[in-house]
């Protein structure tokens, strides 16, 4: 099928922008010597090469808004974490994170990227002022990470920015939240010094170089069993975007970039994943499982407390459970005994007492409680944000299928040249 070459002005959506509307592509003057080629003799229509690689106007990139919300929500959840909620705190958050979004926007330029990008899936045997020339189907990687896509007709392209953008905002919106919170539980534990003095130990560096590659693996292979999904084994514009972004670990520079980009991230997070995390899991898991058999059992003490005596001992349910506890709970079943040796057969108002007393003061003291000085809340936290970019992944690999699902509805005969295919 022939592809058709593309001419300056030709719009382009970027798997990492998040505006909702597309840019145009540029002839790109310190690239290329003359500009002779033209569409149909329109000075302002030419055809564009593989050194043409920037756009009239910049993207609002992902990249910088996911780096400066993190570094605004690190502040916010220290600033939370230490004050009060009120709308005067409120209205400083938010001023944090509106400053942290402009400083984004503001400071981000396509054009240092863009210029160390690269076309793929060029016309390699055709020529545009000694240049190779550019089709539809091209696509130019951005050295920030985006791929951007020609697209030729409005429409579709607008419907495409509109697409990706949302699924990018989804993402920033994620990380944004797990800076909050990140900076809540730093605050309340400690402060940013104390979390960053406790990576700087031998075991916590150790700690974090092995959260930092358990994460990192984790995402590579979200990656791939997302980008394996057969629904989307016939769309062309996807499986050359997955051809761009394959990684060739053989690669010294590759492996360098790739760990300066994890190391980055993780600085950037305020929240350095460490592998105590992931060890964490079973210890909430087991003390998750004992408060709810305590608040249970409790449950059962409490529907019987307006009995009498009379009525316990006549009670089939203070009889069963009072055996019940016997053989399931001897800890609770040894504090209300009134001796050590004692082997009460029945279930008393003062056993009872003691019963609901001695569970109360059990879920108390449970880690998992809130009243608890100790609790895991800040450690159920650590181990959720150790997935957050998992979430990320999620959203980020969306927008890359957006783009792939619409992009291919683009209507390109109102460009008459054409290459064969």
């Amino acid at each position: 099928m022939s592809k058709a070459y593309i001419p300056q002005n030709t719009w382009v959506v970027c798997t990492f922008q998040q505006n909702t509307g597309p840019q145009k592509l540029i002839a790109t003057k310190y690239e290329r010597q003359q500009f002779s080629v033209l569409y149909k003799g329109d000075k302002d229509l030419i055809f564009l090469t593989i050194g043409d690689r920037n756009t009239k106007e910049k993207f609002i990139c992902k990249k910088p808004m996911n780096m400066w919300m993190a570094i605004g929500g690190l502040v916010v959840g220290l600033i939370l974490a230490s004050n009060p909620i009120g709308w005067v705190v409120a209205g400083v958050c938010a001023a944090v994170l509106i400053a942290s979004a402009a400083i984004a926007i503001i400071t981000h330029d396509c054009t240092g990227p863009l210029k160390s990008g690269k076309w793929i899936n060029e016309k390699s045997n055709v020529t545009f002022d000694k240049q190779i020339a550019i089709t539809e189907a091209s696509m130019l990687t951005c050295d920030s990470g985006g791929i951007l896509q020609p697209i030729i007709s409005y429409d579709v392209a607008v419907q495409t920015a509109k697409a990706i953008a949302f699924e990018n905002m989804k993402e920033t919106a994620v990380t944004t939240v797990a800076a909050i919170a990140t900076g809540f539980f730093m605050g309340k534990g400690g402060g940013f010094l104390k979390a960053m003095k406790g990576v700087f130990t031998k075991s916590g560096f150790l700690f974090t170089v092995g959260g930092m590659g358990a994460t990192y693996a984790m995402t590579l292979y979200q990656s791939k069993v997302m980008r394996g999904n057969e629904a989307y084994a016939n769309n062309d514009i996807y499986q050359r975007m997955n051809k761009a972004d394959e990684k060739d670990f053989t690669d010294p520079n590759t492996v360098a970039k790739e760990t300066g980009e994890t190391t980055k991230n993780t600085v950037l997070s305020g929240a350095p994943p460490s592998v105590k995390d992931l060890a964490n899991v079973v210890q909430l898991y087991k003390t998750g499982k004992i408060i709810i058999e305590d608040k249970a059992l409790k449950a059962q003490f409490d529907q019987l407390s307006k009995m009498n005596k009379v009525q316990l001992r006549n009670s089939p349910r203070a009889r069963a459970l009072i055996k019940s506890i016997q053989q399931k709970r001897p800890d609770v079943f040894n504090e209300i005994k009134r001796s050590p040796n004692s082997k009460p057969i029945r279930l008393r108002p003062q056993m009872r007492d003691n019963a609901i007393s001695h569970l109360d003061d059990q879920i108390k003291k449970n880690r998992w409680s809130p009243s608890n000085e100790n609790s895991l809340l800040t450690k159920g936290a650590s181990v959720a944000l150790f997935f957050v970019p998992l979430i990320s992944g999620y959203f980020s690999e969306n927008a890359r299928r957006k783009l792939a699902e619409n992009a291919v509805k683009d209507d390109t005969s109102s460009i008459s040249v054409r290459a064969e295919s």
